[in-house]
């Protein structure tokens, strides 16, 4: 049944792309033999990514690191991810200290953002007993939604860092040598497949899993709203941390909503979630959601205005101009009809 201020259209006529239980997304949970119930299906992502971290770092309290089961408190991923990686953080120390040091944080992002898609995929197959690709990624438009997915994001990065750099907030910063342009090229690419990953990985918990499993449940505000308390919270670990990064959070996750919601699928989510990431930080060479550059950037900037404009040691993530840009495309989804074709009457209760 439509929700009430959400899924009516515009004169009447409802499309498989609008905002309600009847969008083709949001239906693809019901493909389970067993659906995940609405009040447990939180507590999977937060099992994954967020752990109990998520809550109780907000009023600073971490537990010790000797506890046992301390690593626990930050998620699977953040307990499985040391101890596969090992074997990795050794090969690269026996090549050099700055081969460990400059490669280390990429095959991290793989081994642990990888562990968190085998994990969502158990779950979604051994317990829920659906096919994995009714997480939002089934061939229809697949093409399309990725062509979207990276225009947008790489229009809307560049908007904010051409903004930052006209009104003087950003400048070019000194490199050292083999960090940036062409002699960083490898580290760059390497850095692409780690985000696409990282950012897909992401997208599948939080809006391929979570969001639509609780819409189908309890509607699509919970859906919308339970994915993007729960995305904000799994970040605000991050270094730089505040009131205005956590509000560009909301609207970057609200944004990836309306994305995957009007284009069926998960597939543009993750394009523009993994070239969002990516050119802010290996394009342009400013830090991400808290973390320098890693892997060597295209080019290479730093912020020397004011940090409540470029976001400070969160990056412009945390910055106004992310906030206008984001603001911008989130009204822009909310109104747009997306890719689905009409539905019938019949399929509308």
């Amino acid at each position: 049944m439509p929700i009430a201020g959400l899924d009516e259209s515009v004169g009447g006529r409802m499309f498989r792309t609008d905002l309600s239980r009847a969008n083709s997304l949001v239906q693809l949970a019901g493909r389970a033999r067993r659906v995940t119930p609405w009040y447990v299906a939180p507590f999977v992502a937060v099992l994954i990514f967020g752990g109990v971290a998520q809550f109780t770092d907000l009023f600073g309290y971490k537990p010790p690191k000797d506890m046992a089961g301390a690593s626990l408190w930050g998620g699977l991923v953040q307990f499985l991810t040391p101890i596969a990686a090992k074997p990795v953080g050794a090969w690269l120390k026996g090549i050099s200290d700055r081969t460990y040091a400059m490669w280390i944080m990429p095959f991290f992002m793989l081994i642990g953002f990888g562990i968190a898609w085998l994990l969502l995929y158990l779950w979604v197959r051994l317990v829920e007993w659906r096919p994995f690709h009714t997480i939002g990624l089934g061939p229809r438009r697949a093409g399309v939604s990725l062509l979207i997915g990276i225009l947008l994001a790489l229009l809307m990065t560049s908007i904010v860092m051409v903004g930052l750099m006209i009104g003087g907030q950003i400048q070019p910063r000194a490199v050292t040598p083999g960090t940036a342009g062409g002699m960083a090229l490898a580290g760059i690419v390497f850095m692409l497949v780690a985000f696409t990953v990282q950012a897909s990985s992401e997208e599948a918990l939080y809006r391929g899993f979570l969001m639509n499993v609780m819409a189908y449940r309890a509607g699509l505000v919970a859906g919308i709203g339970v994915s993007t308390v729960l995305f904000t919270l799994a970040h605000s670990r991050n270094h730089g941390f505040d009131a205005l990064a956590a509000f560009n959070l909301v609207l970057y996750a609200l944004f990836l909503a309306l994305l995957s919601l009007r284009t069926g699928s998960i597939w543009a989510a993750c394009a523009w979630h993994t070239l969002w990431n990516w050119s802010i930080s290996n394009l342009w060479g400013l830090a991400i959601s808290g973390h320098p550059p890693d892997g060597g950037s295209i080019m290479a900037w730093e912020s020397k205005g004011l940090k409540l404009w470029t976001g400070g040691d969160w990056g412009p993530e945390g910055g106004l101009a992310t906030t206008i840009v984001l603001a911008i495309g989130v009204t822009a989804l909310f109104f747009w009809r997306g890719l689905g074709e009409p539905v019938a009457k019949e399929a509308r209760a």
